[in-house]
């Protein structure tokens, strides 16, 4: 009855508010058109007493009508009452959640390495939001993390990566990592593009490997290098797997895992998943 409410009043209503904010607006992501569209939605939700469940709907459906395969999750998932995630995903999100549910699996991904041997390694560190999950693991399990970033920000796009990358891109300075994981002691970070600082670890072997390097060959690279270092049992994250804006990233994966016996599951969120037989 809700769904049916809410479809039936978004055209008079919310659809109405939405194009006049559109039209007045040169480029949808100025931040008074924004803000023009949620008051015309959080007018609309009060004046029916839209309240929890009721919210979520109306916001699921508004999503349905501006993208018809807009997709979001349960508001009712347990994970949102995970007090200690949203408090360290509320420290790194800068307003932008669209990482959540993926900063999510990590966490719980950690939780099947426990019994496994070895290090844990990430290609394409940026900030260190991912890395932060990963020296907490590491700290309580007496393990080591090796964090591998050109820190200048991507390389330069192969002919395969399409056009949504460019060089330079998602830079960011070793001394940031370092401050966001202050504290730790069990990291170690490797500036220089890959593979070229990878032979510092050629005697390690591992147990988690998060690969978000977003392009072809340093995705190709990565797994070439760590592949024959992956303990039984290890867990591998091809963060940009699933994305559209990476299909460079997904033609490496896929073609160095072409004569392997594990497969590559393609997540919800994105994200690639290997467990080393």
């Amino acid at each position: 009855m809700l769904k049916n409410l809410v479809k039936s009043r978004l055209e008079k209503g919310i659809g109405q508010k939405v194009r006049e904010a559109i039209r007045t607006q040169k480029e949808f992501a100025d931040i008074k058109a924004i803000n023009q569209i949620a008051s015309g939605v959080k007018a609309f939700a009060e004046q029916r007493g839209f309240e929890g469940s009721q919210s979520y709907e109306l916001f699921y459906e508004i999503g349905r009508k501006l993208l018809p395969r807009f997709a979001i999750n349960e508001d009712a998932r347990i994970i949102l009452d995970d007090q200690q995630f949203l408090e360290y995903f509320e420290k790194f999100a800068e307003n932008n959640y669209k990482s959540f549910e993926r900063r999510w699996n990590l966490k719980e991904f950690l939780k099947l390495v426990r019994n496994v041997d070895g290090d844990l390694a990430e290609c394409g560190t940026y900030k260190g939001a991912a890395a932060f999950l990963f020296c907490t693991f590491a700290q309580e399990h007496n393990r080591k993390v090796h964090l591998f970033d050109s820190f200048q920000g991507l390389s330069e796009p192969g002919a395969n990566d399409g056009v949504f990358w460019q060089k330079g891109n998602l830079s960011a300075s070793e001394q940031l990592v370092h401050d966001t994981l202050n504290g730790f002691s069990c990291f170690k970070t490797y500036p220089g593009w890959i593979p070229s600082t990878f032979p510092n670890v050629s005697d390690r072997l591992f147990a988690f490997l998060h690969v978000d390097v977003d392009l072809e060959q340093p995705t190709y690279d990565t797994l070439e290098f760590f592949y024959p270092r992956l303990n039984k049992g290890a867990v591998v994250i091809l963060d940009d797997h699933g994305f559209r804006t990476c299909p460079g990233a997904r033609k490496a994966a896929l073609e160095f895992m072409r004569d392997k016996p594990e497969q590559i599951l393609d997540l919800s969120t994105g994200q690639g998943l290997i467990i080393k037989s």
